[in-house]
């Protein structure tokens, strides 16, 4: 009678072996690629306040300039057009309104169930500058 439970427990025991190497291999290759593009915004801080006036350029750059060639910028959950000036991304032909915005850059992990290495920047467009 002990043969019975012991094959059950070996079977659990395979079975939670194979549960933690799928989820190490997730949270490794997603660690690894989030890593690898080292995403950056620059021209515009989270949580900054802007005048209207005075909105800057704003950029993306990427630890590995090669990343760059897959970068897609949302602002607002929508597309960017972007121009490539050597080791980073600016953005083009985008008007900001009055009021609260995201920027949203990312590289899109190529293997299924990673995660995707992206930096969102959430700020505000203010007519006089002001906080809202």
């Amino acid at each position: 009678m002990l043969a019975p439970a012991r094959r059950a427990e070996l079977v659990l025991l395979v079975f939670l072996a194979a549960v933690f190497a799928v989820s190490a291999t997730v949270v490794i290759g997603s660690f690894v690629h989030i890593e690898h593009a080292g995403l950056t915004v620059e021209g515009v801080e989270d949580g900054a306040v802007l005048a209207e006036a005075d909105v800057p350029d704003i950029s993306v750059t990427a630890d590995d300039p090669e990343v760059l060639d897959q970068v897609e910028v949302l602002l607002d959950d929508s597309a960017v057009a972007t121009r490539r000036d050597r080791n980073r991304l600016t953005l083009r032909d985008f008007r900001l309104t009055e009021g609260s915005h995201t920027l949203l850059a990312r590289v899109r992990n190529a293997t299924p169930l990673l995660l995707d290495a992206k930096v969102e920047h959430v700020f505000t467009v203010t007519r006089c500058g002001s906080s809202p």
